[in-house]
């Protein structure tokens, strides 16, 4: 499988506040603030309650508040903070209080693009950019004898809303757009590396690229299933481009679970596979790709989500602290559609194929073990039961055993 282009936009987190991805449960705690006599939830004679009290819903802040004639001091300073937290308010992935229907059940029913253009997909989870991507790539057919991709025409896949867009400039020179749909309160999907868009999408988007694709929230936008979006010929013109889809009913599993949690990683927590969204018999279609291009030496083709970590082995998200608060992983190991051991973050990333002699499934790697790729040498450790990565890295041939100057990554 060909590398992953250097023009990505987003780090796994990219772009979304931390959201809550059911209504909320209140904490319990044995201080917990006494509401005073007589006034609504959550609402206080004098700032410092109200402040105690945000604290422990998880917001921040206090706002004074006339009610029937009444002053009081309300926990959280945020109105929309305040509805989720304390008032237990669904929310969508884009972290506003949900006014759209909910339904988890919900489903793609229209093709994100011109199918026949599209010569690959490789599903989410794969280990690009140092993470273990929540999202899928979609490879477009090439063009006839100028080096780029197709140009071809996005779709909504769904009836859905459009929340929020980015516009932002790439390390090629390219400007390109990042859009993220709500279908229901559950379920929501993004395109990125979109080249242009449609008009009503251009009159809420910024007017000029930014350095970053932070996204910016616009007012609802409906799309119908089916209706154009724009046009996409991958990232910087000549790679794949992004399509991925959350489902807030749904929780992936990783080592470190409490990690994903408190650093806000909503995408990479509620990330599903799209194609597994869609009605038949776009789902089987748009599945079958899947690896095609990567050439698959056994079975069917696996769309994976982000629960890649295998405790215990070195498969999965590694990050270079111990701050639970700190978001974005460092190394990420996992196979590729083509079976290969990929690892990403180190550099560029490599690529170990079945048939190296340092081939070893990264799912079996409860040890050390080193592999080799292009006279560039990786060896990896697993220590503290599997929840801590040693790591050494040079060039010629594998040393005979672990180096004393080694890289530590924790779960």
């Amino acid at each position: 499988m060909e590398e992953q282009p250097t023009v990505e936009s987003d780090p796994s987190s990219t772009t979304l506040p931390t959201i809550t991805s059911e209504p909320t449960v209140l904490p319990t705690s044995t201080t917990a603030v006494v509401p005073d006599s007589n006034a609504p939830a959550y609402h206080f004679s004098t700032s410092a309650k109200a402040e105690a009290a945000s604290h422990e819903l998880g917001c921040t802040g206090s706002k004074s508040v006339t009610i029937n004639g009444v002053g009081y001091y309300r926990a959280c300073a945020d109105d929309n903070a305040f509805s989720i937290f304390a008032l237990a308010v669904k929310t969508t992935l884009s972290g506003r209080s949900c006014t759209l229907e909910s339904d988890p059940t919900a489903r793609f029913t229209a093709a994100p693009t011109d199918l026949s253009q599209i010569r690959e997909i490789v599903s989410t989870g794969s280990a690009a950019g140092g993470v273990i991507k929540p999202h899928s790539y979609l490879f477009n057919s090439d063009s006839d004898g100028v080096g780029g991709k197709v140009r071809v025409p996005v779709y909504a896949v769904a009836d859905s809303f459009v929340n929020a867009i980015a516009y932002y400039g790439t390390s090629v020179g390219t400007s390109e757009y990042l859009i993220f749909f709500d279908v229901t309160c559950e379920i929501s999907f993004k395109y990125d590396h979109i080249a242009e868009v449609v008009p009503k999408l251009l009159a809420v988007a910024p007017a000029t690229p930014a350095q970053g694709s932070q996204t910016t929230q616009t007012e609802l936008i409906h799309f119908e299933a089916g209706e154009l979006i724009g046009y996409a010929n991958g990232a910087g013109g000549v790679g794949p481009w992004d399509f991925g889809a959350y489902d807030l009913t749904f929780t992936n599993k990783f080592a470190n679970q409490e990690r994903y949690v408190k650093g806000g990683m909503s995408q990479l927590l509620h990330t599903v596979c799209p194609y597994e969204y869609f009605a038949e018999l776009l789902r089987s279609e748009m599945l079958a790709k899947i690896g095609t291009y990567s050439s698959f030496v056994e079975g069917n083709p696996t769309c994976f989500t982000t629960e890649r970590d295998v405790l215990g082995a070195v498969t999965g998200a590694w990050f270079d602290t111990t701050d639970l608060s700190f978001s974005s992983a460092k190394i990420s190991i996992a196979l590729t559609e083509a079976y290969e051991v990929g690892i990403t973050g180190i550099g560029s990333d490599i690529r170990v194929p079945t048939n190296d002699p340092t081939y070893l499934d990264p799912d079996l790697l409860t040890t050390s073990h080193c592999y080799l790729a292009n006279n560039r040498w990786i060896y990896l450790e697993i220590q503290d039961e599997g929840m801590q990565l040693a790591l050494a890295e040079g060039s010629g041939s594998c040393p005979g055993s672990m180096p004393m100057d080694t890289a530590i990554y924790y779960r």
